[in-house]
């Protein structure tokens, strides 16, 4: 089920999970660390990943657009338990990134798979759009099989970072690239495109270590 919250996004329901945009109100209460009287939160949220986006989300003065930050909740108490969402609208190449992270006690239960799952079926009707792709820090495997059992394939690992990589391993690791490729008849999508993914400053970690 699909419905709206404004210029902000879609809200996405799944049997697990629902998929909230992160509008100004919701990413006040964040910073200021106390929950607001419509959502509850699991021990831990909001992540210190996600903090950075909603600073700009907070100061916005009108939507921002729904290629941005997403709230999950756990439908089995409510409870916001991690973030999910897109580091910006589709490029040139009509390319979108996504990112996600749940709090640790949430791990292990399929909620993030669900979660990603929910906004890259939403991303794939949305115009403009024909590559979806994900960076994992090398040795996270539950990010890895997760990306790979919705059909993402790992395009490459690239050692160490650029300087505008917020994730970059402190060790200097390597940051694997996985790049969703649409399966047989969808049309419109890219099932070639193999360049590497270009190293941003993200807000998500891609944390399910």
């Amino acid at each position: 089920m699909t419905a709206g919250r404004g210029g902000w996004g879609p809200v996405l329901s799944g049997h697990l999970v629902r998929v909230e945009p992160i509008d100004s109100r919701l990413a006040r209460a964040m910073l200021a660390g106390v929950p607001g009287p419509d959502l509850e939160w699991a021990p831990g949220f909001p992540l210190a990943s996600v903090l950075d986006i909603a600073r700009t989300i907070a100061a916005a003065t009108e939507p921002l657009g729904p290629f941005l930050a997403y709230v999950t909740v756990r439908r089995l108490d409510g409870k916001a338990v991690g973030d999910v969402g897109f580091h910006g609208p589709p490029n040139a190449d009509g390319e979108v990134e996504i990112g996600y992270a749940l709090v640790p006690a949430a791990r292990g239960m399929g909620l993030a798979r669900a979660s990603v799952e929910l906004l890259v079926a939403w991303a794939q009707r949305q115009p403009g759009v024909r590559v979806i792709t994900a960076r994992v820090e090398r040795g996270n495997v539950s990010s890895e099989r997760l990306l790979e059992h919705l059909r993402f394939t790992c395009e490459g690992e690239h050692e160490g970072c650029s300087g505008s990589c917020s994730q970059a391993p402190p060790n200097g690791g390597g940051v694997r690239a996985f790049r969703y490729r649409a399966g047989e008849g969808a049309s419109g999508w890219d099932r070639s495109f193999s360049r590497p993914s270009r190293t941003r400053s993200s807000p998500y970690s891609n944390s399910l270590a």
